[in-house]
């Protein structure tokens, strides 16, 4: 399939834009003078391209502090420069990766090289008359094939024994999201079909043997996409490598499938440091430290099923400490309609729990809950918030219909175990606060091309008494490197609003009342099951119960949004709505927005999403978005602790590099990346080279916003 991959001349400024119409990115460089990019044969070089251009330049600035790996003709690195750290090489041929943007860049240049930083950005220049060449690949991966399968349990192990034929390399470098490929799509059918270019009945390095049940299957399924295993019915749940066996049920199959992941793919981020990219990685020390008695380099060269038994003889335990926090959990009922949800559950590499009934709990709002959280005065309120069972949202509180198998299974409150995952994802009948419920029609349309133009926001304000948060309009748009569109709308008719959801745009954000009718307009509800198409990517329904709309929404064709379960307070649905604007606009994925607002507010737990929790609406300066803690040490000194937040485009196995003094080490971008002791400048520096989110005294604030005054407060408030 073609990509829609370009490099095109700016007409606003001298330099040139890559545009992404498959991701909707734009990336901007800048240039001295202005330049006409000449295509050329991307088979000129050894790197995989997607489109390759010659600028007449010999210069060219990325207006962000990226990370630039430098290589020589043989591939081998011979320069680094990190944040604003400056590099210079004598004559000769190099390959310049520049790293932390949303498409996969390379500059190739012929002379001496010179890589220094301006205060803002990056600057790359090459000695001599030979322009730089501008080399670009999409970090997009398309599913290659769909296979079909019956609903036999031994049909789904057939395709789930090929999701591996995604997998690009079989090195540890496929713990690089890009070096991994989505898996191919999968569908049910009448008899089982994988095409024949998927098809390997050749023997495996790995194999993976489970009970021939979907509950053993399930789980399996993102560890035998990463090893490239073929699973095979078995009594006994166990892992087969280099003539070993190794137990996958201890304690339980999906615990035991969960620390075997976690742990292989941990060990492969530490080993790959030996190969393409022999950066320092912060883990890796860590994990030395404990007297890990490991080649890493002789693993690197060593065979898939070699190297598995090695890292499988290392205790899980001894390296459990320093593994980062794990993207996603899915709890996937195990049931044959769910198969068709595994190669997006893999591809995220998700680790999946299969919730019996009896783990699987209705639950309610209770009727406090109600009281607690009616939006606006209670009495005035609740009697507008009715359930679609006939009753009120309070009589729904304390009798919740049907149990976990019941006539209102499709529209109940689920319970589940709780995660410590960044994300959580139900796959069945029902929903769970606080976890994204996907549908496969709004996993695909986000693999579909989307607008590279300016971010298209419309905020809705459809009742008077809510007016407050239209100020949310501020908060999108407060980014440098991207362009917003931001309109507001208010009061508008039932008709305004069909057709404002059905134009193509990225995002609506509706702060009005919802409920069983619809979303309130000036002349009455649009019941959003009514709509039989809807344009927007995505949608915040900021208002009481607002699932079921959110549900309907993206049934009609929007990829995700951001719902309620409960009736929210006027004051703290504002407050998150506002919350939400601000992390969107910082690059957070949806999920991982929701993981952060968790932390902050007590009211979030009674959010969640609908569709794809991977959908981002902006990106970040870091490329990965980063939550702080700060913690005044006194003497103007401070506590930075860092937290990444992956998403879709930097999914699992990415890394960060803090811009920090002092630290030149990368570290895995999910959960804590670590711990930072700074100064007053070197923190104010730090605040200022982007807009995210910080927790101070346990409470949340943002960097552009978190003044000098407040962090002496909380310096001297330390000290007494």
């Amino acid at each position: 399939m073609t990509r829609p991959l370009t490099v095109e001349a700016r007409s606003d400024t001298p330099g040139v834009s890559l545009v992404d119409d498959i991701q909707g990115v734009t990336v901007r460089f800048e240039t001295p003078t202005r330049v006409t990019p000449t295509p050329e044969p991307t088979g000129d070089v050894d790197v995989p391209l997607d489109a390759l251009v010659r600028l007449d330049t010999t210069a060219l600035r990325v207006p962000k502090l990226v990370s630039a790996i430098v290589r020589d003709e043989t591939g081998t690195v011979v320069a680094e420069a990190r944040n604003g750290r400056s590099a210079w090489l004598p004559e000769g041929s190099y390959v310049v990766e520049l790293e932390s943007l949303d498409v996969k860049t390379y500059l190739f240049a012929d002379g001496a090289l010179d890589l220094r930083t301006d205060g803002s950005g990056r600057v790359v220049s090459v000695s001599g008359d030979d322009s730089l060449r501008l080399g670009v690949r999409s970090l997009h991966e398309f599913p290659a094939a769909t296979m079909t399968t019956t609903d036999d349990p031994g049909d789904v192990m057939a395709v789930v024994s090929q999701f591996g034929s995604a997998l690009k390399t079989l090195s540890p470098e496929r713990s690089w999201p890009t070096l991994r490929g989505h898996p191919p799509l999968v569908e049910r059918g009448e008899e089982l079909h994988v095409p024949a270019e998927l098809r390997d009945d050749g023997e495996r390095q790995v194999t993976i043997r489970v009970p021939e049940r979907l509950d053993a299957v399930y789980p399996v399924a993102p560890l035998a996409f990463y090893l490239n295993a073929r699973v095979e019915p078995g009594e006994t749940p166990e892992l087969l490598a280099d003539g070993e066996r190794f137990a996958l049920d201890d304690p339980d199959l999906e615990t035991g499938v969960e620390r075997t992941l976690r742990h292989l793919f941990f060990l492969d981020c530490l080993t790959r440091t030996e190969g393409l990219y022999p950066i320092a990685l912060a883990e890796r020390e860590a994990a030395e430290r404990t007297g890990l008695d490991l080649d890493f380099a002789a693993l690197y060269d060593s065979p898939l099923g070699e190297r598995t038994r090695r890292y499988l003889e290392v205790p899980f335990d001894t390296l459990a400490d320093h593994q980062p926090r794990w993207k996603t959990t899915a709890d996937v009922r195990p049931v044959s309609s769910s198969v068709e949800q595994l190669p997006f559950l893999v591809n995220d590499l998700c680790t999946i729990r299969c919730p019996g009934p009896r783990r699987d709990p209705v639950t309610s709002p209770t009727a406090t809950t109600v009281r607690e959280f009616a939006r606006g005065d209670p009495t005035e309120r609740v009697g507008r918030c009715i359930m679609s069972d006939g009753g009120t949202a309070r009589s729904r509180a304390t009798d919740a219909p049907g149990g976990p198998e019941g006539p209102a299974g499709a529209d109940r409150i689920v319970g589940l175990p709780k995660t410590g995952s960044i994300e959580h994802v139900w796959v069945g009948d029902g929903y769970r606060m606080g976890a994204a419920k996907p549908t496969v029609a709004a996993r695909k349309r986000r693999l579909a091309a989307a607008s590279s133009g300016p971010i298209d926001v419309a905020i809705v304000v459809n009742d008077a008494e809510m007016r407050a948060e239209s100020d949310v309009q501020d908060l999108y748009g407060l980014r440098e490197l991207v362009e917003f569109e931001v309109s507001v709308y208010d009061d508008l008719t039932r008709a305004d609003l069909r057709a404002l959801l059905a134009d193509e745009r990225d995002f609506v954000h509706f702060v009005g009342h919802v409920d069983e009718r619809g979303m309130q307009c000036a002349d009455g509800y649009l019941d959003a099951a009514s709509l039989e198409h809807v344009g927007t990517r995505a949608f915040v329904l900021n208002a009481c119960q607002s699932y079921r709309q959110g549900q309907h929404l993206v049934d009609a064709g929007a990829i995700a949004g951001v719902v309620t379960f409960v009736m929210i307070g006027n004051d703290s649905a504002t407050r998150i709505g506002r919350t939400l604007a601000r992390l969107l606009n910082a690059g957070f994925s949806l999920g991982g927005a929701l993981d952060v607002l968790g932390d902050a507010d007590l009211f979030a737990k009674h959010y969640g999403i609908v569709g794809d929790q991977n959908l981002t609406l902006a990106t970040c300066r870091a490329a990965t978005p980063v939550s702080a803690e700060l913690t005044a040490l006194g003497d103007d000194r401070y506590r930075l602790g860092l937290y990444g937040h992956p998403t879709g485009r930097m999914g699992p196995g990415s890394v960060y590099s803090p811009n920090v003094p002092d630290d030149g080490r990368r570290y895995l971008n999910a959960g804590h990346v670590g711990d930072f002791t700074v100064d007053d400048e070197e923190l104010r520096a730090f605040l200022d080279l982007d807009r995210f989110p910080v927790f101070l005294d346990g409470a949340l604030r943002w960097s552009d916003l978190l003044s000098a005054e407040e962090i002496g407060r909380e310096d001297e408030s330390r000290l007494g």
